[in-house]
């Protein structure tokens, strides 16, 4: 491999590590520390508390994904604004076994076996299965 070839993967590397540390990042107590997104219109987004996401659409229905997998509707919105981090459709977002994406309009985020899925249209497709 040649200087060229060397320095782009540095620099691909290097590229790779600020993406993955723009994510939950532990406080220094050990704990996550707090992170959220958001779709690029605004009509839906997402916080992490460090032990749970929360979802909400534009229109305040909102989803609670817990860390054994369970969901289930809450009245407390996800924390989110105009300056939060849009996830795009080709980026994901992960946290331990939490894990968000796009799919079409809405965001779904998977944990164990349930997941929830969030739009402008609302909440859907909250689900929990237990093996």
């Amino acid at each position: 491999m040649g200087r060229i070839g060397v320095i782009t993967l540095l620099a691909l590397l290097a590229g790779g590590l600020l993406a993955v540390s723009s994510g939950a990042q532990p406080s220094s107590s050990g704990e996550p520390a707090p992170a959220a997104f958001r779709l690029l219109d605004g009509s839906a987004g997402c916080s992490f508390d460090g032990s749970r996401l929360t979802c909400s659409s534009h229109e305040g229905a909102t989803a609670v994904l817990e860390e054994d997998g369970s969901s289930h509707p809450s009245a407390e919105a996800a924390r989110w604004d105009a300056s939060t981090p849009v996830l795009r459709r080709t980026e994901s977002w992960w946290h331990g076994g939490f894990s968000c994406r796009v799919a079409g309009e809405e965001i779904v985020c998977e944990r164990e076996h349930g997941s929830i899925a969030v739009g402008g249209d609302g909440v859907g497709g909250a689900s929990s299965s237990s093996d």
